[in-house]
């Protein structure tokens, strides 16, 4: 990282690292060697993850997933439910989407608003980002995921990291009521995709919801189409369980 790591940094990373020595011992005698589940697209449900009616012995229940009457594996977030699209045992990743995208409908939206603080403020068994541990330059962070912003602002905003949402048919609505103090104004409403701190965002725009994705296309948040913040929600995005696995 540049700079090197902040105190606060180095302590996470120390107490992710004990968080997944003591799975080790907690796990260490469980049957890992389970026939792999399946359920629609993801056939290689294995330990640490589990399916709701695999024998008790196979995987973990933090890690538990479901098979839906649509066949999508289902898992559930903070009580909410994401789409399974992949599972990596490679790099310790899960890759999850909305339930409410639909991949054909652009103007289908996220059903739970959500960012990575969700994950410093609730309990996880998982993480946005993955630790990593190198010979040369110790512990290290990589984050897995960049945010997408729905903005309402109460002018037009002139700039290239500001998409207009009505373009893209995929505006969600007036999200005040009638009584409302601000019902008045008529909100012009953006996408804001990439890294956005407080001093991002225009005086009188508000932040109305958040998502995050981690679609490996466009990276530069200053040229982003309509068609790219559609591909980006229904890529959905990574979550890495290594504190979840013992690699031996």
């Amino acid at each position: 990282m540049a700079g090197g790591l902040t105190l606060s940094a180095v302590l996470t990373a120390f107490i992710a690292l004990v968080l997944v020595h003591e799975t080790c011992s907690a796990t260490a005698k469980v049957n890992h060697h389970c026939a792999p589940s399946s359920c629609g697209n993801i056939h290689n449900i294995s330990f640490p993850f589990r399916l709701k009616n695999d024998p008790e012995k196979c995987g973990e229940s933090s890690y538990e997933l479901s098979c839906d009457e649509n066949n999508h594996t289902v898992l559930s977030l903070f009580e909410r439910k994401y789409y399974v699209q992949e599972i990596n045992y490679n790099n310790y990743t899960i890759r999850i989407v909305d339930s409410g995208i639909q991949k054909d409908n652009y103007s289908s939206t996220p059903s739970y608003s959500l960012n990575r603080h969700n994950f410093s403020q609730y309990p996880s068994a998982y993480t946005t980002y993955l630790l990593k541990r190198t010979e040369y330059e110790g512990i290290s962070f990589s984050e897995l995921s960049w945010s997408v912003v729905w903005m309402s602002c109460e002018k037009p905003v002139n700039s290239p990291f500001y998409l207009d949402a009505s373009t893209c048919n995929i505006d969600n609505g007036d999200q005040y009521p009638s009584n409302s103090s601000i019902s008045h104004f008529k909100r012009y409403r953006y996408v804001k995709v990439g890294r956005t701190n407080a001093t991002d965002v225009v005086d009188l725009c508000k932040v109305e919801q958040m998502f995050i994705t981690s679609w490996p296309g466009n990276d530069d948040p200053s040229n982003i189409s309509c068609a790219d913040v559609h591909n980006e929600l229904v890529y959905g995005f990574e979550l890495s369980w290594l504190r979840g696995f013992c690699k031996s």
